[in-house]
């Protein structure tokens, strides 16, 4: 249904994103949602770094996907190990929301 396209690890957006998410879910709770996560923004997905890692987790029970471009990590020298487990990794951010609009999924930028 929509996929959320964040480049940033600024911590007031996340918690409007965070928030926005939660309330399309209270709103639509068979909504598919789907959060890539690009450049800086691969932090909030990292164990041991994010300051969200706990927001994730319920939302991610709730079936939220959060997924990590596999060129930002790389060009932040970041393992993928190093990430949540419950954060997936796709091969480029940009072409993971060219396929989730290609599938009728509504794009928002933030």
């Amino acid at each position: 249904m929509v996929v959320v396209h964040l480049n940033t690890s600024d911590r007031g957006v996340w918690g409007d994103v965070l928030r926005t998410v939660s309330n399309l879910l209270a709103e639509s709770p068979a909504a598919k949602i789907e959060v890539v996560l690009q450049g800086p923004a691969v932090d909030m997905g990292r164990a041991h770094v994010s300051p969200v890692g706990v927001e994730l987790a319920l939302l991610a029970a709730r079936d939220v996907a959060f997924l990590a471009c596999s060129n930002s990590l790389k060009a932040r020298a970041i393992p993928e190990s190093e990430l949540l487990d419950h954060v997936g990794v796709v091969p480029s951010a940009i072409g993971e929301v060219i396929r989730a609009q290609q599938e009728g999924m509504a794009y928002i930028k933030v």
